[in-house]
């Protein structure tokens, strides 16, 4: 093929870009097609990009020197090495938040707010930003909208308002660290930017973009409506969720050492992901130790406060709470919100728990969010929907929610993988046995495994792969020229790319899209233009302000997002549709996006300028 700087358009170009917005739009808008009474094709995050590459492989139009290409990364990216960060990070955060020690924080903010409606939203916004801030906006999504979900359900208020401000604080403060969103370490890896050097840029932005956020929010939801001064929190006790207090402090610790570790090695310019993986590994063989059951107690007299439960997880919509009078633990349902749209918002609460016991399904790693957050009614988990039974006479805001829940937990049998019932078919029997004796042995680790977002690792390669084909086909340089406009001076660079790439998040979402950026900047039509340092700073940060912040204009807009979308649907809230999301967006975002970039504007001037 011809060298993508001079390569010309031609027929494989077109097919190309055809197959690569195809990809794009099923990303986005996935597909279920049915063929026969038994096979489902399932055309989503995880299935599409390589689907796309493999088109393009047998119709020629690339051949495996791309694909290698893609995977080992050019221009300094290297697409492995940042899957490896991404999970090393995520393993260490997913199984931290397997402790209980989120949800533990989440309660507290709520017992310390107690009636107090506007502290209540003030304590939360603190959180999720610190949160989000510290591991990643994932963590913040998955743990957080759960929680607010069932807190404003208790509390008997409209959920618009929290749910905004945790959205909102989880892709902004994700713009502080390197670690934050996968698509910093895309840019931070191709231009070979250190964890302090990033974070040194970063933090000013950041904290005026929380601070212009807070304000917005306090603004546009000042009515009583969407925050009452008076509200009635949960009454759980925060030490009743913290199902293994000696984990948390492990993992807590843990993370802190790896953050400081990054920052001390980013002068030697270590590989990130040589620093990560090594902490990763550590935290699996605590959770390994954990579930073996092996203590130290004999040489360290530790009292535990309550006994180490049978199932030392729940599922993502639940929350394990210990009753201290009788040592046994219970389940606190956060699966409560599936009240009709038209009446969500306008009648009495409903009991949390049913009288009934309560049974769900939820398929794993087939829709469109893969394994790690793909929950749906009608393919529960087993331990959950066989082993968890609810009991409740009375509705939770009359007799509070640690009395509400109690579950009974067989040990015998605990699975977080198997299906309701043994397949029929035989080659499926010992797949399903492997994974039971799995789940019963090594309960954390399963339920860690089951959360890791296992579809981007084949969306991102995927992905990867086909931004290369199009660098090979001639398209960047198309884009590359076009982008050059903004190359007038810093300040154009700044707004410009900022601007570009919050729209572009829209149509692409924001990882492609930032892979796409990268190779746009990097791309000769482009840097022949660039004539200072100071302007190639300014595309740079708008890149990883634009990312971030994309994220904050619709749902389809980031991976986050259609994370949020789908978790409110499974709570029954209808309140942030599409348009509604994108309406309270059009206020909030201009508003962070212009503070963002007037001080990346003031950071480069005073670094290169003045």
């Amino acid at each position: 093929m011809a060298d993508a700087s001079t390569a010309t358009l031609t027929a494989y170009s077109y097919v190309t870009i055809v197959i690569f917005l195809l990809v794009v739009i099923l990303i986005i808008r996935p597909v279920k097609i049915r063929i026969g009474p038994h096979i489902k094709i399932y055309l989503n995050i995880s299935t599409v990009p390589p689907l796309g590459v493999l088109i393009l492989l047998v119709c020629r139009a690339i051949n495996f020197d791309v694909v290698g290409k893609g995977f080992l990364g050019t221009l300094g990216v290297q697409p492995w090495a940042i899957m490896i960060l991404f999970y090393s990070l995520a393993y260490i955060c997913i199984s931290l938040d397997m402790t209980g020690v989120f949800q533990f924080c989440a309660f507290w903010v709520s017992r310390k707010a107690g009636n107090r409606g506007m502290l209540a939203f003030t304590l939360f916004f603190i959180l999720t930003s610190l949160m989000s801030g510290l591991t990643s906006n994932d963590v913040v999504i998955l743990t957080g909208t759960v929680f607010l979900s069932y807190f404003t359900k208790v509390s008997d208020i409209p959920p618009t308002a929290f749910l905004m401000s945790e959205f909102t604080t989880a892709n902004i403060a994700s713009m502080a660290l390197y670690i934050g969103n996968p698509t910093n370490v895309v840019v931070s890896e191709a231009y070979n930017i250190s964890f302090i050097t990033y974070s040194a840029w970063m933090l000013l932005p950041t904290v005026a973009c929380i601070l212009l956020a807070y304000v917005v929010l306090r603004i546009l939801f000042r009515g009583n409506y969407y925050l009452p001064r008076h509200i009635q929190p949960p009454d759980a006790d925060p030490k009743s969720v913290l199902i293994d207090p000696q984990g948390a402090i492990f993992g807590l610790i843990l993370l802190a050492c790896c953050l400081l570790t990054l920052v001390g090695t980013s002068f030697a310019h270590v590989p990130v992901w040589m620093v990560t993986l090594p902490f990763a590994c550590v935290m699996f063989l605590r959770d390994i130790r954990h579930d073996l059951g092996i203590s130290f107690s004999h040489l360290f007299n530790i009292k535990r406060r309550f006994p180490r439960p049978f199932l030392n997880t729940a599922a993502h919509d639940q929350v394990l709470v210990y009753g201290p009078e009788n040592q046994s633990h219970h389940e606190i349902q956060l699966d409560v919100l599936n009240t009709p749209p038209p009446a969500m918002l306008h009648s009495q609460p409903t009991p949390v728990l049913g009288s009934q016991e309560q049974q769900g399904q939820v398929d794993i790693g087939t829709d469109s969010l893969g394994s790690s957050n793909k929950i749906r009614a009608e393919e529960q988990e087993h331990a959950v929907q066989k082993n968890l039974r609810f009991r409740s006479s009375a509705p939770l805001e009359a007799q509070g929610a640690t009395d509400q829940a109690a579950a009974v937990v067989e040990d015998d049998d605990i699975s977080l993988l198997s299906t309701s019932k043994e397949p029929k078919r035989k080659y499926l029997k010992p797949f399903y046995r492997a994974s039971r004796w799995f789940g019963s042995r090594f309960p954390t680790l399963k339920a860690v495994f089951m959360r890791m977002p296992w579809s981007i690792l084949p969306f991102s390669l995927g992905m990867f792969i086909l931004i290369e084909a199009l660098a090979e086909e001639g398209w960047v340089g198309i884009f590359a020229t076009a982008m050059a406009v903004f190359a007038k001076n810093y300040v154009t660079a700044v707004f410009g790319m900022v601007f570009v790439s919050i729209l572009a998040c829209q149509l692409l979402n924001n990882l492609p899209m930032t892979i796409l950026f990268t190779q746009i900047i990097q791309h000769p039509n482009f840097t022949q233009h660039v004539d200072s340092d100071a302007t190639m700073q300014g595309f740079l940060l708008g890149l990883i302000v634009g990312s971030n912040l994309g994220a904050c204009l619709t749902l389809v807009g980031s991976l986050a997002g259609i994370m949020f979308d789908h978790i409110l649907k499974t709570k029954g809230i209808y309140t942030l549709g599409y348009f509604q999301f994108l309406k309270w967006n059009l206020v909030i975002l201009p508003v962070i996006a212009l503070g963002a970039s007037a001080v990346l504007i003031g950071e480069i001037w005073f670094i290169y300028l003045r």
